[in-house]
């Protein structure tokens, strides 16, 4: 190593704070000849200036290779319910009540959150009232129709005794004329009518007809009035759609809220699936109903393909799919599960894949991730989808490419976008 280059490597430790030299190469790859070089020299040959915000971070770089495709593929997923819906407020209110805490059941059509109802109350308890007040309207009117139709009236001469002999000798009357044709010498023009019947006025028919009709539409308007004070009631409660949990609590009693605001999460954890991300190219070997391994937290599942996405995602290539567990299965939302997905080509040679020693794997949280060094001397986090695992390599399904370098066993703090400086052979 040159003089030039000691006392760059100097000053890279001094920049990095870390408190010791650091013994690196004088350039991140291999440089270029120097007839290929201008003048000025290459970019990515020049030593990079290092920043406060990304100090220089060393490691030994190695190289994606490849390796033969397992039987089945090993596709992390997570489980999660096949039924969750987010609870919002329909209305701008007072909380004043919450079914429970995380965790605590709601049956269907109980209220998991309710809305003070202080200013309907009254509308309300209103309505009611009108509602009665027209139902026994209507029940007067139509008792006045049905008595001018069908009710007994008072002879306007002789009483009573007229009425009797009206009721007897008008039958007889009109009989005789019905056998004989008529009197003689003057033509049939129809039965003789009592001086009741004769009474009987349509005009006044008519008049409680019309009473009638209209309390009738009066008694259908203060329904109406009712129907929409009970469409505002509903809109100040959270009803379960169905027999679940309550994952998720947004507010609490006392709290204000206003339209759309997200109230609770609610969930059927009772029908749980696992959602795993399968590449494109592997989703053509997975069909409606086929059964799939899966390992949850030791215990080994069989689970059916219950859906798969019709759409890949743009950026991991990769295609949603959901697989549905049994009944009474040993898990819980957010749980993470291992799927093995079988391959169309599993042992053929012709069947390669990404491969990279398992030291170059870390993980932050449940995603498996890989540091891919640039040609600018940085590096780039990127998300793996892991195989089979032979030997001291692991198998890469996407992410990765051949001939790319990864850093091998990352720091615990290295980030996307820091410089590198390479140690080691």
């Amino acid at each position: 190593m040159s003089a030039i280059s000691r006392i760059f490597a100097l000053a890279v430790a001094a920049l990095a704070g870390a408190g010791a030299v650091i013994v690196a190469r004088p350039y991140l790859f291999p440089e270029e000849p120097s007839g290929a070089r201008s003048a000025e020299g290459s970019a990515h040959s020049r030593p990079p200036v290092y920043g406060p915000a990304f100090a220089a971070a060393s490691g030994r770089l190695v190289e994606v290779s490849e390796m033969s495709a397992a039987q089945r593929i090993r596709l992390g997923g997570t489980v999660e319910p096949d039924r969750t819906v987010r609870l919002s407020a329909e209305a701008s209110g007072r909380v004043t009540f919450v079914a429970g805490e995380e965790g605590d059941r709601v049956a269907e059509g109980d209220i998991v959150v309710g809305l003070d109802t202080d200013a309907i109350d009254p509308q309300y308890r209103a309505a009611w009232a009108d509602l009665s007040e027209q139902m026994a309207g209507l029940a007067n009117a139509r008792t006045q129709l049905v008595n001018d139709l069908y009710g007994p009236t008072t002879p306007p001469m002789g009483g009573t005794p007229q009425a009797a002999f009206d009721q007897a000798g008008v039958p007889l009357y009109n009989m005789f004329q019905s056998m004989m044709g008529g009197m003689p010498g003057t033509p049939y023009s129809g039965p003789m009518q009592t001086q009741s019947e004769a009474q009987r006025n349509f005009a006044t028919a008519s008049a409680a007809r019309y009473d009638y009709e209209r309390q009738l539409a009066a008694l259908s308007a203060a329904q109406s009035r009712l129907d929409g004070l009970d469409a505002q009631l509903r809109d100040r409660r959270a009803i379960a759609p169905w027999n679940g949990v309550i994952m998720k609590r947004f507010v609490r009693v006392g709290d204000q809220v206003q339209p759309g605001q997200p109230v609770a999460e609610f969930a059927d954890v009772d029908a749980l699936v696992v959602r795993i991300d399968v590449p494109v190219a592997m989703v053509e070997n997975l069909h409606l109903g086929e059964r799939v391994p899966l390992s949850i937290a030791g215990n080994n599942i069989w689970a059916p393909v219950k859906q798969i996405y019709p759409a890949a995602d743009p950026s991991a290539h990769t295609v949603p799919v959901k697989l549905a567990l049994p009944y009474g299965a040993p898990a819980a939302p957010g749980m993470y599960a291992v799927a093995w997905i079988g391959q169309e080509k599993s042992g053929s040679p012709s069947a390669l894949s990404a491969a990279i020693p398992a030291s170059a794997v870390t993980y932050r949280g449940s995603l498996p991730l890989a540091f891919v060094a640039g040609r600018d001397g940085r590096v780039e986090m990127r998300v793996v989808r892991l195989g089979d695992r032979q030997g001291d390599r692991v198998a890469v399904l996407s992410g990765l490419k051949p001939g790319e370098m990864v850093v091998d066993t990352p720091a615990p703090d290295l980030k996307s976008g820091q410089w590198l400086a390479v140690t080691g052979g």
